[in-house]
């Protein structure tokens, strides 16, 4: 089930068009709403979606709007104009678990929306490691360690790309 919450941290109508999706981790173990609560306390910060450890999914800010997660400004052409941001919940902390693991149920609700995402706004999604791909992660923009080894890692091996690929019934081409 989706809920909404949604958050007046945004900038408003966006400047570009979407044509990226930033995947961050919440570095705690939350349910959508939650997370999405505690960026309303926070007042500096937002995502356009935030997916719960089971997998549940809520709004934050309409995709129409630019959300505060990536850290990137306001100016034209940063990444947060260009792109839909997500906070994924961890599986584990970080004290229990240093990879900071998501859910099977996080990780599956996450690739269907990332999927959905990239069909709506005609995104190829992919993973090269730079500002660049259309796939991106915080840790590019800001020194952080968002959005965790384990995050990291299955985009590094193209996972999270080929999975994507896979919900729209498309395969990588190599």
């Amino acid at each position: 089930s989706t809920v909404t919450i949604l958050s007046p941290n945004n900038s408003g109508k966006r400047s570009e068009k979407i044509s990226k999706i930033t995947i961050h981790h919440m570095a705690g173990v939350m349910d959508a709403g939650n997370c999405a609560r505690m960026h309303l306390r926070a007042s500096g910060s937002s995502a356009n979606y935030y997916i719960g450890n089971d997998g549940k999914i809520c709004g934050g800010v309409d995709e129409t709007k630019r959300a505060w997660t990536s850290g990137t400004g306001n100016a034209k052409g940063s990444n947060d104009h260009m792109a839909i941001t997500l906070e994924v919940s961890n599986s584990a902390h970080g004290n229990i678990d240093p990879r900071w693991p998501v859910s099977e149920k996080a990780y599956q609700s996450m690739i269907r929306l990332c999927a959905d995402i990239c069909a709506f706004y005609g995104i190829t999604p992919h993973f090269d490691g730079t500002k660049n791909g259309t796939l991106t992660i915080h840790k590019m923009f800001q020194a952080t360690a968002c959005p965790g080894p384990y995050l990291e890692g299955l985009h590094k091996s193209g996972q999270i790309e080929r999975d994507i690929l896979a919900a729209m019934g498309q395969t990588a081409s190599v």
